[in-house]
């Protein structure tokens, strides 16, 4: 049996949703109910992470969805603030889950869909603008995963967090080794 292989798509009407599982319901239920519609609209720009093994039809594994936004430079936490204007153009990663299965092999999926997630964001920016990519965390144990990805929160209880395009940038430029 042949490893699987993984490649990103943007979400389109072909793909299967309703096997999709993270574990959190509401992720499933946005991906199979909303997602495509939002896509269509124009609202988010959704991409899935496709598995493929063996002969089996492709399946999706991960998702995330992005749009842009613009963040009240107060809103920000301190450190992020300066440069920003008073209403700085930015992108939301509004979505980002990865299935249970791949969850379960511990091998820093989730990681890799950020990075994913990051790269279509800055490739973005670089045509359109935009400053600062912003996610809410959506509950408390995900705070930890962003800040170790390089988001910073505002420290005030509040699960948004941020990072400076110029971050990302400097994350995703291949280094010098």
């Amino acid at each position: 049996m042949s490893e699987p292989t993984y490649r990103l798509a943007a979400l389109d009407s072909t793909f299967d949703l309703a096997r999709f599982d993270c574990g959190e319901s509401a992720y499933n239920t946005w991906l199979t109910d909303t997602a495509l519609r939002a896509n269509e609209s124009g609202s988010s720009a959704v991409y899935v992470l496709l598995e493929q093994a063996g002969h089996e039809r492709e399946q999706v594994v991960g998702y995330f969805a992005i749009c842009p936004t613009t963040v009240v430079r107060d809103a920000m936490p301190k450190p992020l603030q300066r440069g920003m204007l008073r209403a700085t153009p930015g992108w939301l990663l509004a979505k980002l889950a990865i299935n249970r299965s791949l969850r379960e092999q511990r091998r820093g999926w989730g990681r890799h869909l950020l990075r994913e997630a990051l790269e279509v964001i800055v490739d973005a920016a670089e045509r359109g603008g935009g400053a600062v990519i912003v996610v809410d965390a959506d509950n408390e144990g995900l705070i930890s995963f962003y800040e170790r990805n390089g988001f910073v929160s505002t420290g005030a209880g509040n699960l948004r967090m941020f990072l400076k395009l110029a971050t990302a940038r400097a994350y995703l430029r291949p280094s010098d080794r």
